[in-house]
């Protein structure tokens, strides 16, 4: 990594406080509820914790920059729920938004592969850009549950294509495992394409409507 790339903090975990200023207060305990309620509501999809000022209170905390400290809550779904699948979103999106430089040219080298894993030729997708504006859009609360399997797909794809990038830039992967990033998502191009199948499986589910 640039000695000029800037350095996300960690996001952090949510205190109560914080939890209970999002969906007031009553018992916050059981993290995978919050997990689930959390994601969904993202979405516009409140249940008894998030009735619609708890809704509103979520998209403000969003807006203003609190992304990071909601994304924590969704650290520990299993890929195939709705908070593990934007987990991966999240990170994926991170990782772009503090190495562009980097992620674009594994793109455009990903895009010239002579063969990339799972994909068929001619590829016709987007342009990087415009499947990150897709990611933060989600993550911004701006889209629905009918988005999901459009995004999701559209951004396994990108991790495919990522995967297949020049092997001379194989440095440029996460490798410090104490980075706030260092993920599957970010750390070497087989667990990225792991990411990608975990994240088509999330799309299949959520064509069907059975994204937990």
């Amino acid at each position: 990594m640039g000695e000029t790339q800037r350095i996300p903090r960690r996001p952090a975990i949510l205190d109560y406080a914080q939890t209970e200023a999002i969906v007031g207060a009553q018992d916050v305990a059981d993290s995978s509820v919050l997990a689930h309620s959390t994601a969904w509501a993202l979405l516009g999809v409140g249940d008894e914790d998030f009735d619609a000022h708890a809704l509103a209170r979520l998209k403000e905390l969003v807006s203003t920059g609190g992304i990071p400290l909601v994304a924590e809550l969704w650290a520990s779904s299993p890929d195939f729920t709705l908070p593990g699948a934007l987990w991966r979103v999240y990170l994926f999106r991170e990782w772009y938004h503090r190495d562009p430089l980097i992620v674009a040219e594994l793109y455009l080298l990903g895009l010239a592969a002579e063969r990339v894993p799972g994909l068929e030729r001619p590829l016709n997708d987007a342009p990087l850009d415009e499947v990150i504006a897709q990611a933060d859009a989600l993550l911004l609360g701006e889209r629905t549950d009918d988005d999901l399997e459009e995004i999701f797909t559209a951004i396994a794809r990108a991790m495919r294509i990522i995967a297949a990038g020049d092997p001379r830039v194989g440095q440029q992967w996460i490798d410090d495992p104490h980075d706030a990033l260092a993920y599957g998502v970010t750390t070497r191009a087989r667990a990225l394409v792991m990411t990608a199948q975990e994240l088509e499986r999330a799309a299949s589910r959520a064509r069907i409507g059975d994204l937990d």
